[in-house]
């Protein structure tokens, strides 16, 4: 069928099942221009700052916007702090199941029209959260902003950085987090201005609006998929001959399967000893206002606190995007669970000027290094080929452990009196998977067993 595009998407709507016409969005070409030839730089660079862009665009769907909000879920649908904490950990981990299943989807129809769909899904997400009236309403919120925002989005964004860039792939990834470490100090002070001279609601319509103008349309025009379909290779070295609708890999990555990664001892390791940072950091975000009032601040500390933990956090993810491409990825793990160690005993006696910059200062170096591991470590260890589905995996993982902290963290304040109990199990958490990541091993294909031949009769 011709005609103009809003025509054949109604004649496409109207005549095919629901399910067929999501695929045909999905495989149909999506229209383009071609600024990658025309680049005067290396188009890398250009997938990063759309990258950029998009990873502050899951803002709306991070902890820290939503612990912003959580006083007035509280007040305004008579919950508990158990209970609010309860339907985020479910309505995340609810979320967290589908993102396996959209590294798939990367890895088939690539980064482009992957985040257009979740971008435009998220928008009207957002715009949905404005309409919660219940406790029902917020736990399918949740679901929402947060498998659509933090958690597919991120994935989306992540990945196609990965895909452009390999040698220098951890430095690359700590800009990323630099730049949102700036936006997160502008951002949260902004956010809180807007809270206190505007209905909530209407936040969420006006954080829904700004994603939808910023990121959407520099999404449709410049993101690309991979170098190699344009004949290029992860940062911009030597031109590759292209070859049309041939998924061209770098012979040189030993690309492993998510079943294959998953047979390995340091994949899990690896990944358990990630799990502290989503699920302790998340409960130490969500439940701030509270922590710090039991220390004796107000929400104005709270939010000074936050922008010099979002400025440190800029410092250390470029301090371990340098590191990342230096050491063994083990060594990286031990520094998180240090950092982390060293906050989680911060957070149980900060009643001074001093043991908030030091809380914030070690908070950062946990989560600014965390992000970057994510971003560039996998890809490292496991190759490209298959990094949208061994990301989702992760992703999922990561996920349910930022829906299960927040959880605990509730459940130790309402019946143990507080937050100490549930830090002094993280800490002896971090230790354990520091140890177990010094000793890992690196990820060794299993050899098969090949069975000698049978001598011949007579021999």
């Amino acid at each position: 069928m011709t005609g103009p595009p809003c025509a054949r998407s109604l004649f496409l709507f109207v005549h095919y099942p629901r399910a067929e016409y999501a695929s045909m969005i999905f495989t149909s070409k999506l229209p383009t221009v071609n600024f990658v030839k025309r680049s005067p730089i290396f188009y890398g660079w250009i997938v990063w700052a759309v990258a950029a862009v998009g990873t502050a665009a899951t803002s709306p769907g991070q902890s820290y916007t939503v612990s912003l909000f959580f006083d007035f879920f509280i007040e305004d649908f008579g919950l508990d702090r158990t209970m609010a904490s309860g339907l985020y950990g479910l309505g995340t981990f609810l979320a967290s199941l589908s993102l396996t299943w959209v590294g798939r989807q990367i890895d088939r129809f690539g980064n482009r029209r992957v985040s257009l769909i979740i971008g435009a899904l998220f928008v009207l997400a957002l715009i949905g959260f404005s309409f919660v009236s219940g406790p029902i309403g917020l736990l399918v919120g949740f679901m929402a902003i947060r498998g659509l925002g933090q958690g597919s989005l991120g994935l989306v964004n992540s990945t196609v950085v990965a895909q452009w860039f390999q040698q220098r792939r951890g430095r690359i990834m700590s800009l990323t987090m630099v730049v949102m470490a700036l936006f997160q100090a502008a951002y949260i002070p902004w956010l809180q201005q807007l809270l206190a001279s505007h209905d909530w609601r209407q936040v969420w319509v006006i954080l829904a609006v700004g994603v939808a103008v910023t990121f959407l349309p520099l999404c449709w025009l410049l993101t690309q998929n991979r170098p190699e379909d344009f004949g290029l290779q992860p940062d911009g070295q030597a031109v590759l001959p292209v070859q049309k609708d041939v998924p061209v890999v770098d012979e040189a990555e030993d690309n492993w399967t998510l079943r294959e990664a998953m047979s390995t001892a340091v994949f899990w390791i690896f990944l358990i000893g990630r799990l502290l940072m989503p699920a302790w950091g998340t409960g130490l975000v969500l439940h701030q206002l509270s922590l710090f009032a039991m220390h004796g601040h107000d929400a104005s500390v709270v939010a000074e606190t936050y922008s010099i933990y979002a400025l440190l956090t800029a410092g250390a993810a470029l301090l371990f995007g340098y590191l990342v491409d230096l050491l063994r990825p083990g060594l990286i793990i031990v520094l998180q669970m240090g950092s982390m160690t060293v906050a989680m005993l911060m957070a149980m006696v900060m009643t001074e000027g001093w043991m908030l910059l030091a809380y914030a200062f070690a908070f950062a170096l946990a989560m600014g290094s965390g992000a970057v591991f994510e971003g560039a470590v996998w890809a490292n260890l496991f190759g490209r080929k298959y990094l949208g589905e061994i990301r989702g995996f992760t992703m999922t993982a990561l996920v349910a452990g930022s829906a299960v902290g927040p959880i605990l963290f509730g459940l130790s304040y309402d019946l143990l009196g507080g937050y100490n109990p549930i830090l002094w199990v993280g800490i002896v958490w971090a230790a354990v998977a520091g140890v177990a990541a010094l000793i890992a091993p690196k990820p060794e294909r299993r050899k098969k067993n090949v069975q000698p031949a049978p001598a011949a009769a007579g021999d």
